[in-house]
């Protein structure tokens, strides 16, 4: 009698199993980035409704991802559930905390990066700097650049946990019911911060870092509450 039985077998149905669930885990957590990204960036903005199947035609999947990928974010609080799942919109206290921690976190990035930095990580902030100065450069454009500026930085840090934080304390400002104006003043005044900092950053001045970096995010913290509460005694009964 042929003994076909294979102790080591290349190709078994268990590490075709293995394969198949990694293959999945890979993909929902490319849905539950991208979904979240999404929101984060303003691409769906607070209050927008989704709806699976539209979100899974949107993406070219199934729905099986894109499920759990909204309890995913669900439990940060990025969405909830009204008759089915809505982009979430934060209260004043929620924001505050928000900026709050950037103010922490920010700060202390700064001050790491200031040791960790590289060459590249410069030469990419003064482009971001240059870019933000350009008179051309678009709303969208200037906030979009300046979130990357900071993510430079905290990336520059090289401490995946305060980046891990920095992302869950991302505010963009530009995605809130209320309209948030920065006056051309203030602009001028984010790109100085800029400049110093990329200074400060080169000489690897830790101390001066933290200090405008966290001065820096107070400054858009004070912008962005004041504009919340102004609104919310126009509206308040």
């Amino acid at each position: 009698m042929t003994n076909n039985f294979d102790p080591n077998p290349t190709n078994d149905m268990g590490g075709s199993y293995r394969k198949e669930r990694q293959t999945k885990r890979v993909l929902a957590d490319t849905v539950y980035a991208r979904l979240r990204d999404a929101i984060l960036s303003a691409e769906l903005r607070p209050n927008r409704r989704l709806i699976e199947d539209e979100l899974a035609d949107w993406l070219n999947i199934s729905r099986t991802p894109i499920r759990e990928s909204l309890l995913r974010l669900e439990q940060e609080g990025l969405v909830e559930r009204k008759r089915g799942w809505i982009v979430r919109e934060h209260n004043l206290a929620e924001i505050k905390a928000r900026l709050e921690c950037r103010i922490a976190i920010e700060g202390y990035a700064a001050r790491l990066a200031a040791a960790r930095r590289s060459e590249a990580d410069l030469q990419e902030l003064r482009t971001l700097a240059d870019m933000m100065e350009n008179p051309s450069t678009s709303r969208l454009e200037f906030n979009r650049t300046n979130y990357r500026f900071h993510k430079i930085i905290t990336e520059a840090a090289k401490n995946p946990t305060l980046a891990n934080l920095h992302s869950q304390a991302r505010l963009n400002y530009w995605d809130l019911s209320v309209p948030v104006i920065f006056s051309p003043e203030v602009d001028r005044k984010i790109i100085e911060a800029h400049r110093a900092l990329i200074d400060a950053l080169t000489t690897r001045d830790g101390d001066k870092a933290e200090s405008i970096a966290r001065e820096h995010i107070q400054l858009t913290m004070e912008i962005v509450l004041n504009a919340l509460e102004m609104s919310s005694q126009v509206f308040s009964p």
